[in-house]
């Protein structure tokens, strides 16, 4: 008994230090990709601040912006009713304008020597967002490459169901105004998740569900 009790406690020893040392590594690649990023951004970092600002809604007027800004653009493409290539061509085009011409414009009328210690602190919490989410989207993608090996039947329906719903979605609604809302509540989601919006409703949406659920 003695020895049995020594082999676990050596077993139970032996997986603690192996899951901190497998923390201590993924803390390590998390340090070492923000870092990364963060060099990657610094071009962009006095442009990042306002701009994650808005999307976290840390003044109370910014949801009103993000839904201005969005039903603008909606506005000009349903006036100019461009091509889906001439969309995409436009889109690409202000991209690699704005690569261009925002590091040198930043560094231009920027001083680097006002950079404070809270904005740095704030551009890495930008940089740990971003990868955060990159994370949060890998993590999703190998659930469904699991479910799709461990439960065939399981992965066949649910994508088959959510594959034919947004089928009937984009039948009975326009493309444009489907668009719209989709945009919409793409650059609505990091502010109702900052904000604690999404997850009080969805716990409030569980707890109707529950309570019909006893009732049945």
């Amino acid at each position: 008994m003695a020895d049995e009790l020594e082999v676990s406690t050596t077993d139970n020893s032996d997986k603690t230090n192996l899951c901190r040392n497998l923390d201590d590594q993924v803390s390590a690649d998390e340090e070492d990709q923000v870092k990364t990023l963060k060099y990657n951004l610094d071009g962009w970092k006095k442009v990042l601040h306002p701009f994650y600002s808005i999307l976290m809604w840390e003044q109370p007027y910014y949801p009103a912006i993000l839904a201005v800004m969005v039903t603008l653009e909606f506005i000009l493409l349903w006036y100019f009713e461009p091509s889906l290539l001439t969309t995409l061509s436009l889109l690409g085009v202000t991209v690699c304008v704005a690569d261009y011409a925002v590091p040198i414009v930043c560094v231009t009328f920027f001083d680097a020597t006002k950079w404070t210690d809270a904005e740095e602190r704030k551009f890495e919490e930008i940089c740990k967002s971003v990868i955060l989410v990159k994370q949060q989207t890998c993590d999703f993608w190998t659930s469904v490459i699991q479910l799709r090996d461990t439960k065939p039947v399981l992965y066949f329906v649910s994508v088959m169901s959510v594959l034919l719903l947004v089928a009937w979605i984009g039948s009975v609604i326009n493309n444009l105004v489907l668009a719209y809302f989709l945009e919409l509540g793409l650059v609505m989601l990091p502010g109702l998740k900052h904000q604690g919006i999404l997850q009080n409703s969805i716990n409030q949406v569980k707890n109707i569900l529950g309570q019909k659920i006893k009732k049945n």
